[in-house]
């Protein structure tokens, strides 16, 4: 049974096109969603070091944006970890996270705790051109960027939705 559910997850990752990306920041409203191009920013880290999307690139990266204000995004930490610790034997795939907080100390208070789970990002009131290139309008919202920097899963779904290991295991063993 597993087997088959495996199987069928990879079809449909399989069957999926790549989801719209944009080159550069100026172009996020002019975004062309068949284009699948790498995508790429530059963020700054919990420790003030810049962070781009592209020094992940041969890596998949799940993005997992959201703020300490949220309360549904903290909500979501606990199925993330989970999932993280679940995959953790995984050196092609990264975790994300990136904050919309505008209090850059509430944001470290927030993620100083998961901060082994993957790199902490802060794009603070900057955000018009990020939500552009992930067609985002709310959060928690989770994106996936295939090995290529290429979004492959623009609304990707939640850590604690049923089935989102299975689909994630489907995208990375259809990322070469």
């Amino acid at each position: 049974m597993k087997k088959l559910l495996l199987f069928l997850c990879i079809i449909a990752a399989l069957s999926f096109k790549s989801a719209p990306s944009i080159t550069s920041h100026k172009d996020a409203r002019l975004f062309n969603p068949r284009s699948g191009n790498p995508v790429d920013f530059k963020l700054k880290d919990i420790n003030g070091k810049f962070v781009s999307l592209s020094d992940f690139r041969g890596k998949f990266v799940v993005i997992d944006f959201w703020a300490s204000w949220c309360i549904p995004c903290r909500e979501e930490m606990p199925a993330a970890e989970k999932l993280i610790n679940s995959l953790s034997g995984n050196d092609k795939l990264v975790f994300l996270f990136i904050s919309f907080d505008e209090d850059e100390s509430a944001w470290k208070k927030a993620a100083k705790p998961h901060e082994d789970d993957g790199p902490q990002l802060i794009i603070g009131d900057k955000n018009e051109d990020l939500k552009a290139m992930f067609n985002m309008d709310e959060i928690p919202h989770f994106a996936w960027v295939n090995s290529k920097g290429v979004i492959v899963k623009m609304d990707a779904p939640r850590p604690s939705e049923f089935g989102t290991k299975a689909t994630l295991q489907a995208y990375l063993m259809a990322d070469k």
